[in-house]
C-alpha cells in the first residue's frame, strides 16, 4: 500500500464546464456509444448466417473485449502522463469508424473478429471519457458522475438499438455499419468542439504513482467483480440472447426492441444508483442487484415467447444496472484527478477479461451443451459477484482526493 496524503476537493477539481464542453462531450459521447452499438441488436445471428459457428460467434464478440484489456491500463497511464484526455477520445470515434467501414465492405466471420477489435479500440477510449466526465464534479461525487454517466450510456444504447433494428429490418445489417460510420465522424467533429478538458493540478504519472494507484485496494476489488459482471453481460446478454431470442422467432425488429427495453431498464438503475448508491451503501446495490441477476438468468430455460423473455430481460438488466456504475464509482473514489485515467484504465482493464473470456467460454459451452446449459453455467457468476462484494467490499467507501 502506497502512504498517501489527502487534498481538499477544491484543489482536486478543475473550474466547471462551459455550455461548450457540456454540449460537444455529450454529443459525442451518444456517438461515440452509438456507432458501436447500432449494429449489435443483429450482429450475432448476422455473424452466424455468415457462416459462424457459436464458438467463432463468441470469438468475434470477444475480439471486442480482448482489444480493450491490452490497451487500457496504457492509454489510462499515458492519459495521466500526458496530462490530456482529448487525443485519446479522438482516436477511440475514429478506430469506430474503421471498424464500421471494414465490416460494411468485408464481412467474413475471420474479418469480423479484425474489425470488431477495431471497435475494441474505439471501446478503450472509454478509460478517457469517463475520467473527462468525472472531472465535472467533487471528489465525493464520483458514483453520482459515473451513474450519470452510465445512465447516458444507456440512453444512446436505447435510441439507437431500436433504430438499429428497425434500420437491418428495413435496408439490411450492412446499412448499419455505414450509418455507424457516419456517426462516429459527428461524434469526431463534436468532440473537438469540445476541445480539452484540462487536470486541476499537473503532476505527471510515474511508475511510482502508477504503483501506487495499484495498492489501491477499492480500485482492485471492484475492478474484480467488475470482470465477473461483465462475464455475464458480454457472455449472455449481448452474445447469445439475440440468437436464443431467434429461435423463439424474434425478428430483426424484435431484436431491436429487447435490446432497446435492457437499456432503458439498465440506464434507470444506472439513474438510481447515483441519486441512492451513497444513501444505501453501494455493496448494498452490488449484492441485491447480483443476486436478482442470477435469479433472471435461472428463469431463462423456462421462457418460450417473445414477450416474455423482453419482460424478464427488463428485469435482468435492472438488476445489472444496479451492479456496475456503482463498481465504476468505488474504483475512483480514492484517487485524485490527475491519477484517475490510471486508476479507470486499471479497472477497465480488469473488467474487459470478462468482456472477453465471457464470449469465449460461453461460445464453447453452448456448442457442447447447448445454450440452455450455458444458461446455468451463466447463473453462477452473479453469484460469485455478490459473495466477493460481500467478502471484500467495505459497506461504505470513503471519499477522498489524494496523493504521494
Amino acid at each position: 500500500m502506497s502512504t498517501r496524503t489527502q487534498i481538499t476537493p477544491n484543489s482536486a477539481t478543475p473550474p466547471a464546464p462551459g455550455w461548450r464542453q457540456w454540449v460537444g462531450f455529450c454529443l459525442a459521447f451518444f456517438c461515440f456509444w452509438a456507432s458501436l452499438y447500432i449494429y449489435m441488436p443483429t450482429f450475432p445471428v448476422y455473424a452466424e448466417g455468415l457462416g459462424a459457428s457459436l464458438t467463432m460467434v463468441g470469438l468475434i464478440i470477444a475480439s471486442y473485449g480482448f482489444v480493450q484489456f491490452a490497451l487500457r491500463i496504457p492509454i489510462g497511464y499515458l492519459s495521466d502522463k500526458r496530462g490530456s484526455r482529448l487525443p485519446f477520445i479522438l482516436i477511440g470515434l475514429l478506430a469506430n469508424l474503421v471498424g464500421a467501414v471494414g465490416m460494411a465492405l468485408f464481412p467474413t466471420p475471420f474479418l469480423l473478429i479484425v474489425w470488431r477489435g477495431f471497435h475494441g479500440i474505439g471501446a478503450a477510449s472509454f478509460v478517457t471519457s469517463a475520467v473527462y466526465f468525472a472531472g465535472f464534479f467533487q471528489p465525493d461525487q464520483t458514483t453520482r458522475a459515473t451513474g450519470l454517466l452510465v445512465f447516458m450510456t444507456a440512453l444512446s444504447q436505447v435510441v439507437i438499438s431500436m433504430a438499429g433494428g428497425i434500420l437491418a429490418e428495413q435496408f439490411g445489417v450492412p446499412f448499419t455499419f455505414w450509418s455507424a460510420a457516419v456517426i462516429a465522424a459527428v461524434g469526431f467533429a463534436a468532440m473537438l468542439l469540445a476541445g480539452e478538458r484540462a487536470a486541476p493540478v499537473r503532476r505527471p504519472m510515474t511508475i511510482r504513482r502508477f504503483r501506487g494507484v495499484l495498492g489501491i485496494r477499492s480500485l482492485i476489488t471492484s475492478s474484480g467483480i467488475g470482470a465477473l459482471s461483465q462475464f455475464v453481460t458480454f457472455g449472455l446478454n449481448i452474445s447469445f440472447i439475440p440468437i436464443f431470442a431467434h429461435t423463439l422467432g424474434a425478428t430483426k425488429t424484435d431484436l431491436g426492441t429487447l435490446t432497446t427495453i435492457s437499456y432503458v431498464t439498465y440506464g434507470l438503475a444506472a439513474l438510481l444508483s447515483a441519486v441512492g448508491g451513497r444513501r444505501f451503501g453501494e455493496r448494498a446495490f452490488v449484492i441485491a442487484g447480483s443476486l436478482f441477476t442470477t435469479v433472471t438468468i435461472l428463469v431463462l430455460p423456462a421462457i418460450d415467447t417473445v414477450p416474455v423473455l423482453l419482460l424478464l430481460l427488463a428485469v435482468n438488466s435492472f438488476a445489472r444496472g444496479m451492479v456496475f456504475p456503482v463498481l465504476m464509482g468505488i474504483s475512483i473514489r480514492e484517487v485524485p484527478e490527475y491519477e484517475r485515467a490510471s486508476a479507470m484504465g486499471v479497472f477497465q482493464s480488469v473488467y474487459a477479461i470478462g468482456m472477453f473470456a465471457g464470449p469465449a467460454v460461453a461460445g464453447v459451452v453452448a456448442d457442447a451443451i447447448g445454450i440452455t446449459g450455458l444458461f446455468l453455467f451463466i447463473a453462477a457468476f452473479p453469484v460469485l459477484s455478490a459473495l466477493s462484494a460481500l467478502a471484500w467490499l467495505p459497506s461504505r467507501v470513503r471519499a477522498l482526493a489524494t496523493s504521494t
